[in-house]
This record gives structure tokens, sequence and C-alpha cells, in this order.
């Protein structure tokens, strides 16, 4: 189904040392990185609610469509000289971040979700971490069934972890946030639960995407054992203040357990960014684009005009990845002078892409 990832990347190997003088902040780095997804938008894959999850027949059949319809991404994307590395995650929706504490997966076409499980205060104290829960295994199959299927072809694995912030909110649902008025003692015992129980499935999924008798030279790309990638979707819902109390200490025991992290949030939540940067251990922040809402670009200026103390081009300041168009990244490439910064464009096809990557590497690259 795949090919080596050289075919679908032929300047592996000059793309690897780009990104790693960057990330290592080296003598001589690119100033900025640049990553391109054509098609993404156009394309879909195949519909979630046409599988039947409860049988395993039924799970296979779903990866297989799913990667081929990865190799069909790749193949569009087939020699772009952008900074990305091709790889491949699993893909179940949202409700597979939750799911493997408590719960059962709702499928609709593109996505999936939970219903919380919390209804009750009292129902914290009977969650479990179950290695036979169901999805559990399901995720742990999908995992596995992945790993066999690209590694041959040397191409990595990605996938990343509600924050415990989340996943909370995954398991009570709305109530959390009078939960952090009437009860916060409850929340922060909630809380404890969630940190140990992404550090359990991690631990568990790491046990899968590193076994021995399937890494290559690019296993640890997107994923590694002493880092781990999660979603603060939530904090965007959620004051300062209040991430700074329920948010803010859990994710940090997360990265301590694993060694650093990254975070992806939203533009809807850049009130809450000050706080991811006041953490330690942060290797990278992702903020990704809402409707209606001030662009990350935006959002960006005003972070490195407010925090220079932190914000920097040296290695121990996180990198800043932000979704942009083609004119943002021209109109705002300057900011590159201060910070080490990713611009992550969505085209709406490979032509598209090839001319954001001719403009962009026109720009001063050092």
């Amino acid at each position: 189904m795949f090919k080596d990832i050289t075919y679908y990347k032929p300047d592996l190997e000059i793309c690897i040392n780009r990104v790693r003088r960057f990330f290592q902040a080296a003598p001589g780095a690119p100033r900025a990185l640049l990553y391109t997804f054509p098609s993404v938008m156009v394309l879909k894959g195949p519909r979630l609610n046409e599988y039947d999850f409860t049988r395993e027949t039924e799970l296979y059949r779903y990866l297989n469509d799913y990667l081929s319809f990865q190799a069909q991404l790749m193949e569009i994307r087939r020699g772009l000289e952008d900074d990305w590395v091709p790889s491949v995650g699993p893909y179940l929706g949202i409700g597979e971040y939750s799911a493997f504490v408590a719960g059962e997966i709702e499928f609709g076409p593109d996505t999936s979700w939970t219903k919380p499980v919390l209804l009750d205060k009292a129902s914290l104290q009977n969650l479990r971490l179950d290695p036979s829960n169901p999805w559990f295994i399901r995720l742990t199959q999908a995992t596995r069934y992945i790993i066999e299927r690209i590694s041959p072809s040397r191409i990595p694995f990605g996938r990343g972890y509600y924050s415990p912030l989340d996943l909370a909110w995954a398991l009570r649902g709305e109530e959390i946030y009078m939960d952090f008025y009437l009860d916060p003692l409850w929340v922060h015992e909630l809380l404890k639960f969630c940190t140990e129980a992404i550090i359990w499935f991690a631990s568990a999924q790491n046990e899968v995407i590193f076994a021995s008798n399937w890494q290559h030279d690019l296993s640890f790309w997107h994923c590694a054992p002493d880092r781990i990638a999660i979603s603060e979707d939530i904090s965007s819902l959620c004051s300062a203040r209040h991430y700074r109390e329920f948010g803010a200490p859990y994710t940090q025991k997360l990265f301590q357990a694993f060694g650093k992290g990254d975070i992806h949030c939203h533009s809807a939540g850049a009130h809450v960014i000050p706080e991811f940067l006041a953490l330690e251990r942060v290797r990278q922040i992702q903020i990704v684009a809402d409707p209606n809402q001030t662009r990350p670009v935006k959002i960006l200026e005003t972070l490195i005009a407010n925090y220079p103390q932190v914000i920097s081009r040296d290695a121990r300041s996180p990198v800043l990845a932000v979704d942009a168009s083609l004119e943002e990244i021209k109109d705002y490439f300057d900011l590159s002078k201060s910070a080490r910064i990713v611009f992550s464009v969505v085209t709406e096809n490979a032509d598209e892409a090839r001319e954001v990557i001719k403009m962009f590497r026109a720009l001063p690259q050092v």
C-alpha cells in the first residue's frame, strides 16, 4: 500500500537536517519552517458511521480503507519540498480520546464523540483504568495494525492525547464549569485521576508504537517516549485563572512524567496561551484558527510583543506553530526574527502548495 518514504519525500535528508537544526536552535538554523497540507479539506476519508466497530473484522476493514485514503493523500503531496515529514496516525474521531476510560463511542460520518459518564460526582469512585476495556483493546489493535503497515516504508507514526482538563470535560460534560465554583476539591480529584489515566494510556500506546521489531530511523520523528502531544481545547472556554488552577498543574505533571510536551490549542483561547508559556518543558505550542476569531499570526504578534522574556529564538523557548495563509506568511514573516515559528498552510491542491513553498523559500531563511 505504501512505498518507501523517499518516494513521497525525495528531499527527505535535506528536510530532516533542516528541521532538526531548527528545533535545536543550532547555528545557521532556518528562521522558520513551513508545513503544507494540500487537499485535506477537499478529499474525504471513509465515513466512520458506516462501520460496526464492535466487530474486530469491521475495525480492520475500516483501517484498510483509512490507510488507502492516507496513501492517496501522500501521493498528492509527493515531491513537495516543505518541512513536513509524511506520517500516519489513527483516526476514529474525538471519542477515542476518552473511551479508553469509560463510555461508548458514537460515530458520525466525519468524527465521533462520547457522552459524559460522570452524571453524578459519586461515580468518580467507580472509574477504573482497565486493560480489558473494549476500547482500550480496539485502540491498541488499531495502533499496532497501522504501525505494522507503515513501518516497512519508514513512515513515522503520530498521535496525541487529551490534556487532563480535556479528559475531565469529556467524562463530566458541561457541568464541570459549574463544578469549578461549587466543588473545586472534587474537580481536583477528577483531574488527578485524568492525569493518571493519560499517563497509563499513553505509556501503553508507547509500548506498541516503539516496539523494537517495528522501529526504524524515523520512528521517533512525530512521537517519542520522552514527549507527549496533548490538546488543550477546553481551555478556550475557561478563564485564565481557572486554567491556572485546574489545567496547568496537571498538564505540568504530564510533561514531567514524559519529559516534555507539545500543546495544541485554538485561537478562541488566546487569553490562555500565556499560561502555556508559563509551563516548564513545553516543546511546541500550536495555535489553530477558529472561525470569526483573531487570526493566529495576530495572536503570535501580540505574544512576542508582550512576553519577550519567554519567547525567543533560544532552544529553551517553545516553538510556536500557527495556521496561516500565503499573504499572512508574507506579512508576518519578520516575526521569525524574534521567535521560532512554524507556518502551517492548508491548500486546495498540490499546485497551490508548490506556489506557497516557492514563495516561502524566497524569503530570508537565516
